[in-house]
């Protein structure tokens, strides 16, 4: 009846370098259950004989189940992280992300003898659930009505991105001066494209992975990304500890844009005009997100639950 009896494997050569590296067999008492994620779980399934028959052809596995589902349907939430300049005094996590030893250590110190600490948190202390409301659903453009009216229009509950304020700015380099910072997220939540994971001949014998993100494959998904840029940075120029943008972390405005990043010495005003983006600064900052989207790590869906039909490989009791 093609059930699941147990499970062959092998350690891993990386991290079990000196363990035994011949196949061994676990039988189970009562079910298999694979729980290896968004990437693994559809590869334990492909190996085993589960899948579209073209994928499993070309690792030379015998297909013992015809269910093209797995590995596809992959979803992630796409985001963008982008730095500004702190003021001096503000407080941020930076100092502990460059791993500084005194305040490492005093923060340590503080955790064990108060139990709190700028330490045991991430510095994300505000997040916004972001819907558009009418002004900015027709700034947004044609390419968004779309996905709006069939997905999120007649669903209050469901936001559109996340803006996520951060104190500080995590991936630091080396060519950034020891300054404080902060850090702008915006993430959308449901984007409309799909990528797949499956695997693929590797060397020694093994399968590798064969990862397609899809990241922005469907041309609605990349215009609430624009939009975030754009709404973060207003936000973030009347915060009283802005101090300016990081240029290298932000779109390359042409010279003469009211768009043209800098540090300066002190937010606007409140009630100061946004800044007005032309059609070539629009062009740059949709090129920006494109060579600089990353992911939420939030896969998800390549071993779907829902109808066979529609590429769903469980059912409503998880059974493959």
């Amino acid at each position: 009846d093609k059930r699941a009896v147990g499970v062959e494997f092998t350690c891993d050569s990386v991290s079990c370098p000196d363990a035994n590296q011949s196949s061994s067999i676990v039988r189970a008492s009562k079910l298999v259950v694979v729980s290896a994620g968004a990437f693994g779980s559809p590869a334990i399934l492909e190996r085993s004989g589960i899948g579209a028959e073209g994928v499993l052809k070309h690792c030379g596995i015998e297909q013992l189940v015809n269910l093209p589902g797995v590995g596809e349907n992959y979803r992630d939430h796409n985001g963008c992280f982008v730095p500004y300049f702190a003021a001096d005094g503000a407080v941020t996590l930076d100092p502990l992300w460059r791993g500084e030893g005194s305040v490492v250590q005093e923060s340590l110190a503080q955790w064990e003898s108060k139990g709190k600490s700028l330490i045991a948190q991430n510095g994300c202390d505000a997040k916004i659930k972001w819907r558009p409301d009418e002004d900015e659903l027709r700034a947004m453009g044609s390419a968004f009505q779309t996905p709006w009216k069939e997905f999120f229009q007649d669903r209050p509950d469901k936001a559109v991105a996340i803006f996520a304020l951060c104190a500080g700015y995590a991936p630091l380099s080396s060519a950034f001066p020891l300054r404080n910072y902060l850090g702008a997220g915006y993430f959308t939540l449901y984007p409309r494209s799909v990528g797949s994971v499956h695997i693929k001949p590797g060397e020694n014998g093994k399968e590798d992975l064969d990862f397609t993100t899809g990241y922005l494959d469907d041309p609605s998904d990349i215009v609430p990304l624009n939009f975030g840029y754009k709404k973060m940075r207003e936000i973030f120029r009347r915060m009283p500890s802005y101090r300016g943008e990081v240029t290298s972390g932000h779109p390359c405005f042409p010279e003469g844009s009211a768009a043209v990043c800098s540090e300066t010495s002190e937010p606007v005003d409140l009630g100061a005009p946004d800044i007005i983006y032309t059609a070539e600064d629009d062009e740059v900052i949709d090129k920006f997100h494109r060579d600089c989207v990353q992911t939420s790590w939030h896969s998800l869906g390549t071993c779907a639950m829902k109808p066979e039909s529609d590429q769903g490989v469980v059912d409503a009791r998880l059974n493959v």
